[in-house]
């Protein structure tokens, strides 16, 4: 009984806040196998009290909004600060995001790994991934607008503004690949990356697609 209460004094004085807590959710999540039954119980196991979980985040789920959210800023964050980053054309900038961003995730790994099931099958309609979308988002808009301005990518008007949702269904796939990739040091994704993106500005650019649409319109009007 002494050393149960030593222990918990023990953490109690440890210094609490959004980072601690984010890393003893991760670290209970991982060597658990499983979220915690209740904010309590987690509080319990780590000697904090449960009010001093409440002043950071409201729920689990706002816990995990931050972690993702915090990953993508910290790759935002990173590529911006290149000083060639500005430079870089659209598909250039979008190949720098990827690999910055698997680098950021690769330190979460195994978190990333046990949750992506879900994730994946939501299609990133998960209430948590709701910020880190918004952020990507952004992000993918100015790269389109850039894009556009450079001939990189072709305006096609209303599907134009489509542009953005295709970039986050591309990363949702380049996550997914790397999730799953056995090869060393991840070899194959770095490979998937670029073909992903070679293809993708290839399709939005001046391509086949433009003779497709075109195609399509003259059908649909002959009709």
């Amino acid at each position: 009984m002494a050393t149960k209460s030593a222990k918990s004094s023990k953490t109690k004085s440890a210094k609490t806040d959004e980072k601690s807590l984010a890393e003893a959710y991760m670290r209970y999540v991982l060597t658990e196998g499983k979220m915690p039954p209740s904010v309590f119980a987690f509080c319990e196991s780590i000697g904090i009290d449960e009010v001093d979980f409440y002043k950071f985040f409201s729920s689990f789920e706002a816990l995990e909004s931050d972690l993702w959210q915090s990953w993508m800023h910290s790759t935002l964050d990173s590529i911006k600060k290149d000083s060639n980053f500005e430079s870089f054309s659209a598909r250039e900038k979008v190949l720098a995001f990827y690999y910055t961003h698997l680098e950021v995730l690769k330190r979460r790994r195994s978190f990333v790994a046990m949750h992506w099931p879900e994730v994946k099958k939501k299609a990133g309609r998960v209430k948590s991934l709701q910020a880190y979308k918004k952020a990507f988002m952004n992000f993918a808009n100015e790269v389109v607008e850039e894009g556009v301005d450079k001939g990189e990518l072709k305006d096609r008007k209303r599907l134009t503004e489509q542009y953005d949702k295709a970039f986050w269904l591309q990363l949702i796939f380049v996550v997914d690949y790397w999730v799953q990739d056995a090869s060393k040091d991840f070899e194959m994704t770095d490979a998937a990356v670029e073909k992903a993106v070679n293809l993708s500005f290839q399709l939005l650019g001046e391509s086949a697609l433009d003779s497709a649409i075109d195609f399509a319109r003259f059908i649909w009007q002959s009709r």
